[in-house]
């Protein structure tokens, strides 16, 4: 998702980093409203979530605007084959 250009992914990023982290990623673009990309990705099968993920002081506080983000996860929610077909989409 980094290498995408405009995509910005919020939280660890550092690979040296990734045992202090789940494996859930949450990320926006400045032109791409988040629901719209969830919606998006729904129409080709890719379950994601969008908003502020019950977390809507933090969302506030990092600056991050009204629509949230959109979330991923390759755990029990998405396959790794979903996973890049979203980066694909995105």
């Amino acid at each position: 998702l980094q290498a995408i250009p405009g995509v910005k992914v919020h939280g660890l990023t550092d690979p040296a980093a990734f045992a202090r982290r789940v494996p859930t990623v949450s990320f926006t673009h400045p032109q791409v409203d988040p629901a719209a990309l969830a919606i998006c990705l729904d129409n080709h099968g890719v379950y994601v979530w969008n908003g502020h993920n019950y977390a809507l002081p933090v969302v506030q506080f990092l600056g991050i605007g009204e629509g949230g983000v959109v979330r991923v996860g390759p755990t029990h929610y998405n396959t790794l084959a979903e996973i890049d077909h979203a980066v694909e989409l995105i």
